[in-house]
């Protein structure tokens, strides 16, 4: 009886172990932002601010992390 409830605690803690890393892994990195105050996920590259049009790069930056409703008035 006791080896089956030590061997259910050991995968538990197996299995618990798994989510712990696999949550890490997926959660959302942030990096400070370089032309505006706040934290990115988005990082203002010539490829990702082309679809913006001409623009300037705070602006671009702005954009890719918090969309276009944000105003520079903030």
């Amino acid at each position: 009886m006791w080896t089956i409830a030590f061997a259910f605690a050991v995968w538990m803690e197996i299995e618990l172990i798994k989510l712990y890393f696999e949550a890490e892994r997926q959660q959302q990195k942030t990096f400070p932002c370089t032309y505006i105050s706040g934290t990115c996920t988005v990082k203002p590259t010539y490829t990702n601010c082309k679809v913006f049009g001409s623009t300037t790069d705070d602006d671009c930056e702005r954009k890719l992390n918090y969309g276009d409703f944000r105003t520079d008035a903030e």
